[in-house]
């Protein structure tokens, strides 16, 4: 019996060898990559989303299959990809920053930012708008001071509780005093229809999207949260020009794996988004839809998180009494 055994274990190993191998060897993608978007169709996250999955399967050689998961504010896609999917960089995740770490820190997600792996972002110095439509009975921001002292003014956002939205609300309740009442939606593109509809007074998002609609003359911007003025738009002032420092907000749209994604598969997806921002198709699309670009690679990308952990922390008591 002690004689079969040593045979047996010889023949077992030799039995799973070669499915080691072919493990250890497996070309990397071999096979469609789902990238889970946190917010609806036609938004700031989605649109630039959808871009890099275009241009990442491009090098990646495989389809990227976007799938939007919305919920909580994106909250409900990014707890799935942290702890539900399988680690092994065939699930991404793409949303915005630093709306995840809100996320995480006001509502007590089931995901932690900082363990999760970062592949990189490619929007970046998007900073947040307050805008209204072309035909609206506010000509400047003064004017949506003035008002908001006789009533509460609604106020659309994009990404719902927990977005980089509920942060912008926060510090134009706390620190410019407006009298408002947040109305959350799912995307941006759902809040310039309010705003157009008449169904809220101001709407707020990123500048790329206020720029196109700007342009396209559907809207009026009326600030920026911005540390000086935008070069597209130079007659827009920036808040702290109106006499409110403090409110710079800035917004990006990035990727994620799961926490203890292989590195060497990472690396792989990296190296497509970092190729992808350098594609001139790429940056003709961005110029072309007014998307910023600002591409950081995973260990940049990763010391921004930690220092939105901080400056997020900041304001934390005031966000949670928001909630």
């Amino acid at each position: 019996m002690h004689s079969m055994k040593k045979l047996l274990v010889p023949l077992l190993i030799l039995s799973i060898y070669p499915s080691l191998v072919q493990a250890a060897q497996e070309k990397f993608p071999s096979r469609p990559i789902k990238m889970v978007i946190t917010h609806a169709a036609g938004g700031s996250v989605d649109l630039p989303a959808r871009a890099m999955a275009q241009y990442m399967q491009k090098y990646l050689k495989v389809s990227v299959q976007c799938d939007n998961m919305l919920g909580g504010g994106g909250r409900k896609a990014m707890e799935y990809v942290f702890g539900q999917v399988k680690p092994d960089g065939y699930t991404i995740v793409a949303s915005a920053f630093p709306s995840r770490l809100i996320g995480e820190l006001v509502y007590d997600s089931k995901y932690k930012m900082k363990e999760y792996v970062h592949l990189g972002s490619w929007v970046g110095g998007d900073y947040r708008t307050i805008f209204v439509a072309r035909d609206s009975v506010f000509k400047d921001f003064r004017q949506v001071i003035e008002e908001s002292k006789k009533r509460k003014i609604n106020v659309g956002g994009g990404g719902g509780l927990g977005s980089t939205s509920q942060l912008q609300i926060v510090y134009l309740k706390e620190l410019v005093k407006l009298n408002l009442n947040f109305v959350p939606f799912d995307s941006d593109a759902e809040v310039t229809a309010a705003v157009l509809g008449k169904h809220v007074d101001i709407g707020t998002g990123p500048l790329s999207g206020a720029i196109r609609n700007h342009k396209s003359e559907e809207i009026r911007i009326l600030a920026v949260h911005a540390p000086k003025r935008i070069k597209e738009i130079p007659e827009i002032p920036t808040m702290k020009e109106l006499g409110f420092d403090g409110v710079v907000i800035p917004y990006g749209v990035g990727a994620w794996a799961p926490p203890h994604t292989p590195k060497e598969r990472a690396k792989i997806l990296s190296d497509a988004i970092t190729t992808s921002c350098k594609d001139p198709e790429f940056i003709k699309w961005a110029e072309k839809s007014s998307t910023m670009l600002d591409p950081m690679g995973p260990e940049e990308f990763y010391k921004v998180t930690l220092e939105d952990y901080r400056s997020i922390e900041k304001v934390l008591p005031l966000l949670k009494k928001e909630k």
